[in-house]
């Protein structure tokens, strides 16, 4: 049986050490996703190349940009999968929409999260202490200068940790830093970047 996320404060080896069913558990993949596989035959030569050049460690992200319908989650899901399956780190997978709201409510309550949510530190988690997240569906969160500033902070904080991060999102490179700011323009600079279709 799994246990349920800590609700005290864990560092980074913690979760680390975590065996492999509970790291898996608590990446919170999604229920339609969770047992997408990306496969070579399904994607281009390219797109499976930078997937290649990211699990390899030759860089510090990967940007997957598409039209919507086109694959981009699933493949999101699986490569944090395999990763957590081949190697000894923590991962997350989170829409934007969804790390919004989750600010939005931690703002709202005396800047600590509702109890509604399982993992009362989970917003530090995820800027700091998980080793890989997945921030799915980038751009389709409200357009608002708090959901452009607080999604560009955590890419940028990520990005100066080291830490790796999947991005997924309708917008092309161009369109992203426009949205979200000059200063993301630096952290797609450490990502391989492909189109999904």
């Amino acid at each position: 049986m799994i246990a349920a996320p800590p609700t005290e404060w864990k560092s980074a080896r913690w979760w680390q050490n975590r065996p492999l069913e509970e790291r898996i558990a608590w990446a919170n993949f999604p229920p339609r996703w969770k047992n997408a596989q990306y496969e070579e035959a399904l994607i281009s030569d390219k797109t499976f190349n930078h997937i290649a050049k990211f699990l390899g460690g030759e860089v510090n992200g990967l940007f997957l940009h598409g039209a919507s319908g086109a694959g981009k989650t699933p493949i999101a899901v699986s490569i944090l999968r395999d990763i957590l399956t081949n190697k000894p780190v923590s991962g997350r997978f989170i829409t934007a929409e969804r790390y919004v709201e989750m600010l939005k409510d931690q703002f709202d309550n005396d800047n600590e999260l509702p109890e509604m949510y399982s993992m009362p530190h989970i917003v530090k988690y995820l800027k700091g202490v998980f080793d890989v997240v997945v921030l799915d569906a980038v751009g389709q969160e409200r357009s608002t200068e708090f959901s452009q500033h607080e999604v560009g902070s955590l890419l940028r904080r990520r990005n100066e940790d080291l830490r790796k991060t999947i991005i997924t999102t309708h917008l092309s490179p161009t369109e992203f830093v426009r949205r979200y700011g000059d200063r993301v323009a630096t952290v797609l600079e450490d990502m391989t970047i492909t189109t999904v279709s």
